[in-house]
């Protein structure tokens, strides 16, 4: 089973919540969810959506050629980036969530083919679909300076956010060499643009002159350019690389025990989760000042002495 991805997760989230609205009553209607035949929807808990599972092909082929043929007259909304190509063109107009331009603006951190696959489609989903979702007023513009006329077709909804009266499960602290909250957190893709080499530079610096560890949660998907992790013999008692964690209640456990939450991306389309400790890039501070308020420490992402300092002081 592949590893969830973070577009994967606010499509999962999103699902769920639309299932949670139709099930309670709040809004009018009625929800199919078309999905590949081994697809894990377990924990989505769904009530009032009735799921059809599809064979005979997986991924992008999958969502080219079976899906079209399950949409049955209903109005198809697609929250992965992408879309099939025939059902746009049809008469009914397909909602599509598109979450950023990060292969424009970061073309080193993926492979050829994902590049090549979202620069063909993108003026074509950015002329068809209706309505069009993204994740910030930054991207909106972006995307608007592509094609002018899809401005009235875009919707901004910042991804992220917790319904009231959902609880995370608890789960053990990651087994580590350190005392419970004494860890510095990093949870995102091992991938160039995410600045992974930053933060591993901050890891082993903070690791050395302070004996604090560094716990990393995530993995490199095959659309990413290999990018090799290096951890030196002194310091590998106190890096610990936990790859994808998809269990929630363990990744809540991991966010609330750690000292404070290491993030110094070169770009990103959303503004952060609210959270209590978070050392963050400049680039982005109108967004991440609003969520983040006074527990954000802001520094350029390539400023690795100064973000060590704040790292310690926090």
């Amino acid at each position: 089973m592949q590893p969830t991805t973070g577009v994967q997760r606010v499509a999962r989230e999103i699902t769920r919540e639309i299932d949670h609205l139709v099930a309670n009553g709040d809004v009018p209607l009625r929800v199919r969810l078309v999905c590949e035949a081994d697809a894990d929807i377990g924990d989505l808990n769904l009530r009032a959506t009735q799921v059809e599972r599809t064979r005979h092909a997986h991924g992008h082929v999958w969502e080219q050629f079976v899906l079209p043929r399950h949409v049955k007259g209903g109005r198809l909304l697609c929250l992965g980036n992408t879309a099939p190509i025939v059902t746009l063109l049809g008469r009914k107009p397909v909602a599509l969530m598109i979450h950023d331009l990060s292969y424009r603006l970061f073309p080193d951190a993926y492979r050829r083919h994902y590049k090549l696959g979202h620069a063909l489609m993108l003026p074509f989903l950015l002329r068809r679909a209706d309505p069009i979702v993204t994740v910030s007023e930054t991207e909106k513009a972006m995307f608007t300076s592509l094609v002018p006329g899809a401005r009235h077709r875009l919707i901004v909804a910042q991804n992220g956010g917790w319904r009231a009266g959902c609880d995370a499960r608890a789960a053990p602290p990651p087994d580590i060499d350190a005392p419970r909250g004494d860890y510095i957190l990093y949870v995102g893709s091992l991938s160039h643009r995410k600045n992974i080499a930053g933060v591993l530079a901050v890891g082993i610096a903070m690791a050395r002159e302070r004996g604090i560890p560094l716990v990393l949660v995530g993995s490199s998907g095959a659309f990413l350019s290999p990018l090799p992790v290096s951890i030196p013999d002194d310091v590998r008692h106190l890096i610990r690389l936990e790859g994808q964690v998809e269990d929630l209640g363990r990744l809540g456990d991991l966010y609330r025990n750690a000292r404070c939450l290491l993030f110094p991306s070169f770009y990103e389309a959303s503004p952060y989760p609210r959270s209590r400790r978070c050392i963050s890039p400049a680039r982005w501070w109108p967004p991440t000042s609003r969520r983040c308020a006074s527990g954000a420490a802001m520094q350029r992402p390539i400023a690795i002495p100064m973000i060590t300092t704040r790292s310690t002081v926090r």
